[in-house]
């Protein structure tokens, strides 16, 4: 019995000892933590060890560089050779490219696949990106309206000192583009922390030697690097001048072996020198690129380890729409070489696309620098971008309000960076001033000859003055000042004094049977408004003296001319939205005029005249647009002068004096006193600034008088014409070139008439 309590008694002490020692749930939550941490260690000690293995792996594969050259159009084959490398996950260490292998090597640097970079290729409107204009939208309509477009024309500052161009095409339009294209990359001003490390060849226009960069804005080094001397501007970096890197090393081979390459394959499109029967200005200009790239070439060439040199000796530089074929041969070279390339011993390495969502920049701060510190000019620029201040910025955005300050007439370039909510504007200023001469040819019309210049002064308190003459079948003189006040939102005075010629012809049946030569002296003043750069409101007053007199006599002399002095006011509206000044493809743009004219003389003349003009352009591709346009006036009154009726015919409208277009007749060939038309048509861009274009005109009418017309009892709405025409246009250096051929409802003759130049108000 005393045995058996002995043992309960030493059971029960053991179960009272072994609770007192037994694991917490913090002891077991610890032990836990503790076999985690041994299996995390034993982890990261595999991955080291992989980590080093890889290391090595990698020191012993080649780095690989690429070098693309310099070729215009033909830095398409660039492309194919990339699409074979990546088909191949051929991983390219460094990159070095000029001209056009610079700016493909970049987008492909900055993380584009080949497959992205020929999307971009295709989409690029090339010839809109080489366009130096700024976009006739962004143009305030007040400079539209009072400043001429000259045949040939040059700026100069107050100083009398002329701007010659210093190439044929300014680049902000491919800089802007290249901004829009690298915005990903945009804060990486070290082009060696770039996905892929580049480095870019222009050449230094002062000493005319190779400069290799790796820093700074690169969508300017770029710019620089493809700047054709005497096609484009030079682009200034720093305190120096540089143009397109082909003069100096268009394949550099060298410079991807300085970067690290331990082999280097090199992708050579640049023009060789060719002997040709025959030259034209394109066949020359890949000529002259071919002697100035040559000399350094064939060095780099020899420096390549692998050299991929695609057959495109049928192509131009210039040959941009045939970029399928020309990035096919690329291909197909890069193919022929590819066992050579496999056989240094690069790994396989699959590159993905390292583009990253466009982020939107909020903009704080603005940070604008001139080279002339104008402070009018600082003004200006601010007021465009006030509304944007706080705002959330994506790359549209932005480039569109680079646009518009490309559009300021003292604007020649404008660069741009932004780093800590500031955006830092850098503007390259022209001369405001300019002076040209101008030609206009119209058939029946006759020619003209301008000079004239255009004096402005920028700021919020600013003014545009414009002087010309015309010389040739008409004379005239024409100085005007408009001084306002404002930037977007303009209200100012215009002045202007001005003497003017122009022919007023009598028609009867299609026969020319009177030519009468109008002067009009004229003294005028009116206030003018500007609102949201859309509408174009002037109202004023003006003092006359006119007279008409006979050219060719006829039997209506007596009765038509005439010498008088008259006043009027009058009240305008003009909008223009619209994306060219001679074939505008979309947008509209109109005009109303309102005028109430007299005298206090024994002849008691009085007039109220009204005119109205609407033109639409609806593109319906990207080559051919709708286009419709609605006009009509009407004018009555007593003893009104002849020339002040509404003239039809002829290929311009003018509401300056009372003209429309209609196809089939004459220049002013039926003169009314009532008048609503319309003319329905298509325009077809054929090949680039050469247009053809068709349409259908109607319209209703009243005559003018007993004197000088066919029916003499004409009533509108009842009494019409119809005619249709074809013109066929092109715009050319020195202006646009019309050639029309049409025909009216009335008339079994085809009329013929041709247009040059440009017609001055």
């Amino acid at each position: 019995m005393l045995k058996k309590l002995f043992t309960l008694t030493f059971f029960i002490f053991l179960s009272i000892f072994s609770n007192l020692f037994s694991d917490t749930p913090e002891d077991i939550e610890i032990e836990k933590l503790k076999q985690q941490i041994k299996l995390i260690q034993s982890k990261i000690k595999k991955l080291e060890t992989k980590k080093i293995e890889k290391f090595k792996e990698e020191e012993k594969q080649p780095k690989i560089g690429l070098v693309l050259s310099g070729g215009g159009a033909k830095g398409f084959a660039h492309i194919g050779v990339l699409k074979v490398l990546e088909e191949n996950n051929i991983k390219v260490d460094f990159i070095t490219g000029t001209s056009m292998g610079a700016l493909i090597g970049a987008l492909y640097s900055a993380g584009y696949t080949p497959n992205q970079i020929e999307q971009l290729v295709l989409d690029i409107d090339w010839q809109e990106t080489f366009n130096d204009s700024p976009n006739i939208s962004d143009i305030s309509i007040d400079q539209k309206s009072m400043m001429k477009n000259y045949n040939l024309s040059l700026k100069y500052d107050n100083s009398l000192n002329f701007a010659l161009p210093k190439g044929i095409k300014n680049t902000q339009k491919i800089y802007l583009a290249l901004k829009n294209l690298l915005w990903n990359v945009e804060q990486t001003r070290d082009f060696k922390k770039l996905p892929i490390p580049l480095e870019i060849i222009a050449t230094d226009l002062n000493t005319g030697k190779a400069k290799a960069f790796n820093n700074g804005d690169l969508a300017q080094v770029i710019t620089a690097s493809i700047s054709i001397p005497t096609i484009f501007d030079p682009v200034k970096i720093g305190d120096n001048y540089y143009v397109d890197g082909l003069l100096s090393r268009n394949f550099p081979v060298e410079d991807a072996f300085n970067l690290g390459a331990d082999i280097v394959i090199g992708v050579d499109v640049g023009t060789s020198l060719q002997k040709k029967e025959d030259y034209d200005i394109l066949a020359v200009a890949d000529q002259i690129v071919a002697i100035q790239s040559t000399s350094s070439t064939k060095k780099q060439r020899d420096l390549a380890t692998i050299l991929i040199d695609p057959d495109i000796s049928d192509f131009k530089t210039t040959d941009f729409n045939n970029f399928k074929e020309i990035e096919v041969l690329g291909e197909v070279a890069a193919r022929k070489q590819l066992d050579k390339i496999l056989s240094f011993g690069p790994k396989p390495n699959k590159r993905k696309s390292s583009l990253q969502s466009k982020k939107n920049f909020t903009l704080e701060n603005l940070e604008i620098i001139t080279e002339s510190n104008n402070n009018n000019h600082k003004e200006i620029v601010q007021s465009l971008f006030k509304d944007s201040i706080g705002s959330n910025l994506n790359p549209d955005n932005l480039q569109d309000l680079m646009l518009k300050t490309y559009s300021l007439n003292f604007v020649n370039k404008i660069y741009y960076s932004f780093k800590d909510n500031t955006l830092k504007l850098q503007i390259e200023e022209n001369p405001t001033n300019i002076v040209g001469i101008g030609v206009d040819y119209q058939t029946d019309y006759g020619t003209t000859f301008s000079v004239g210049t255009d004096i402005s002064s920028f700021g919020k308190f600013g003014s545009l003055s414009t002087i010309e003459a015309t010389f040739g079948d008409y004379l005239g003189l024409d100085l005007k000042n408009f001084s306002y006040y404002g930037v977007s939102n303009k209200v100012g005075i215009l002045t202007s004094i001005n003497y003017e010629e122009n022919p007023f012809f009598i028609y009867h049946k299609k026969k020319k049977i009177g030519s009468y030569k109008s002067r009009v002296t004229k003294l005028e003043g009116a206030f003018v408004t500007q609102y949201s750069n859309l509408f174009l409101f002037s109202y004023g007053a003006s003092l006359n003296y006119a007279s008409l007199n006979p050219e060719i006599k006829n039997i209506f002399d007596s009765s038509i001319r005439y010498s008088k002095s008259y006043g009027d006011v009058f009240f305008n509206i003009n909008w223009d939205k619209t994306n060219s000044f001679s074939f505008p493809t979309k947008g509209f743009k109109g005009e109303i005029s309102q005028r109430w004219g007299g005298n206090l003389g024994k002849d008691n003349l009085n007039f109220l005249l009204s005119n109205y003009i609407s033109s639409n352009y609806l593109p319906i591709t990207d080559t051919t647009s709708l286009t419709a346009k609605f006009f009509g006036g009407n004018i009555t009154g007593d003893d009104i002068l002849p020339d002040k009726y509404i003239k039809l015919g002829g290929l311009s409208d003018d509401l300056s004096y009372n003209t429309f277009a209609f196809s089939g007749y004459y220049f002013q060939e039926k003169y009314l006193s009532s008048l609503f038309g319309i003319s329905l048509g298509a325009q077809h861009k054929i090949l680039e600034n050469l247009y053809i274009s068709a349409n259908w005109d109607f319209a209703t009418y009243k005559f003018a008088n007993e004197n000088f017309n066919d029916d003499l009892n004409s009533i509108l709405w009842k009494d019409y014409s119809q005619g249709a025409g074809v013109t066929l246009s092109y715009l050319s250096l020195v202006g646009p070139i019309k050639f029309n051929i049409s025909k009216a409802q009335e008339s079994h003759n085809i009329l013929f008439q041709l247009s040059f130049g440009y017609k001055f108000d």
